[in-house]
């Protein structure tokens, strides 16, 4: 069953049940309310009858006090009390009537049989086909003479009144039903429409509409749960996202290595083909061989470079302090040859200082910024090295005045293979895997970096080391 059924129909019995039983309950109260309130005139009326009747008798003499004046007696008292349309009686003390007030088909001495000097009064329910009445009976005690008085009332009017009243609202129930039916529908509906928006809004979301997003209106826990699920949404369309530009990188790297791979073996093979197949002179073959030797040895670095950068974030490292200054100093003794060819001209403002980390990783990502920024300046440019030492980090910056790189290939640089200029690149010796490894390595070390440039005019890189803390 549905929800909105479960609301709907929950509703529904537990209003009409609660009014059901509300008015059962005043109808039923009203009952015992005018019950006991006729009750409780009977009963007055009996004592008033009662202390009238021995009143009269006590006051007349002896001689007179016999059975045959308590007719004249009991009806004198009858005329002075007010008429409220019982039936009065009295009995001798062998229970034979010598006084009626009105004709009363029936006779009922159960209660009076009752009776005695400890319980001197009472009254008794009576049904009398549809009729209902109250009798109340009393012993009363004068001289040595002992008489029975009755006195019964017709209450069939309070439980025709019941019945009325339950008539009247049997019919109001049935109105009232129909009408909170519909009220109950209406706000049922109203609740639960959120739900039901929220419901399609996921089944348009699990069919592929990734953009589609949940009203967030209302303060309730509805709209709480709205807003979990846009960013619950958000979340997985990151994460598709991030799978898909990640699927992206992984062809455009199998792509990129494979045509890294066709150019040098392309050449190896043409000029080995040619070796084998003509005739060729000393010159011709010394340049072949040479061509065939340099083509190798890049796919030798191809392959180390690419070796390096699947195992960099896959294996686990002692870290450990070094000077700042030997990594440097070690970084700038591999690059010298390059710097020498091109006459370009390094400035070190290296403060003392202290980093920790994996010695050789950490030499690799310097020589790769100087042996890139040595490929990006010209004929008798400047890299400029500058170190600080703040409180718990250490700030190092390499520059040169290069020729820069656009806004656009920075955010890419760090790819597998991604090349700004490839024709120069190749001509250098690149592959484009020595940044992709500069940002694995970094990683490894926790430390923040961050590449500022400006075409035509140089490029600087900035990296932020932290102290380690020493884990117990």
């Amino acid at each position: 069953m549905k929800f909105f059924w479960k609301i709907y129909f929950s509703f529904t019995i537990l209003l009409l049940l609660s009014f059901g039983l509300f008015g059962t309950w005043m109808i039923q109260l009203t009952f015992e309310k005018s019950y006991q309130q006729v009750l409780e005139d009977g009963e007055r009326e009996n004592r008033m009858f009662q202390l009238s009747f021995e009143m009269n008798l006590n006051a007349l003499d002896e001689v007179y006090r016999t059975e045959e004046i308590v007719p004249i007696t009991a009806s004198s008292i009858i005329r002075n009390l007010s008429d409220s349309g019982g039936t009065y009686r009295i009995y001798n003390s062998s229970q034979e009537l010598l006084y009626e007030s009105r004709k009363y088909d029936s006779s009922d001495d159960t209660l009076r049989n009752m009776l005695d000097e400890q319980t001197p009064c009472g009254h008794q329910l009576l049904r009398r086909g549809e009729d209902t009445y109250l009798m109340f009976a009393c012993r009363s005690a004068v001289d040595k003479h002992v008489y029975y008085l009755e006195n019964i009332k017709n209450i069939s009017n309070i439980y025709t009144d019941r019945e009325n009243y339950y008539d009247w609202y049997i019919t109001v129930m049935l109105i009232l039903s129909a009408v909170t039916t519909v009220l109950v529908f209406v706000v049922t509906h109203m609740l639960t429409r959120s739900i039901a928006e929220l419901s399609q809004t996921t089944r348009r979301f699990t069919r592929g509409d990734y953009g589609v997003r949940a009203s967030e209106d209302g303060g309730d826990e509805i709209a709480d749960l709205a807003c979990d699920f846009n960013d619950m949404a958000d979340t997985i369309s990151e994460k598709m996202d991030e799978l898909t530009m990640q699927a992206k990188r992984q062809e455009d790297f199998t792509a990129s290595f494979a045509h890294e791979l066709k150019t040098p073996l392309t050449s190896i093979i043409g000029y080995a083909d040619m070796l084998r197949s003509v005739d060729c002179t000393k010159e011709e073959t010394v340049e072949a061989v040479n061509y065939i030797l340099q083509q190798g040895k890049r796919l030798e670095n191809l392959s180390f470079k690419l070796l390096e950068l699947i195992v960099a974030d896959k294996q686990s490292y002692m870290f450990r302090p070094f000077s700042i200054q030997e990594l440097m100093d070690t970084a700038v003794r591999l690059t010298e040859v390059r710097r020498a060819e091109k006459k370009i001209h390094l400035v070190q403002e290296l403060q003392r200082g202290i980093i920790e980390g994996e010695k050789d990783l950490l030499i690799s990502v310097f020589t790769n910024f100087l042996d890139n920024a040595g490929k990006a300046v010209e004929q008798g440019g400047m890299i400029h090295i500058r170190g600080k030492e703040y409180p718990g980090s250490y700030l190092l910056c390499i520059s040169d005045n290069g020729c820069g790189i656009e806004q656009q290939d920075i955010a890419r640089i760090t790819e597998a293979f991604y090349m700004i200029d490839k024709s120069r690149a190749r001509k250098e010796g690149g592959a484009g895997l020595g940044m992709a490894l500069c940002s694995r390595i970094l990683k490894l070390h926790n430390v923040r970096w961050r590449i500022f440039s400006i075409p035509g005019k140089g490029t600087s890189i900035v990296i932020q080391f932290f102290e380690i803390e020493e884990k117990n």
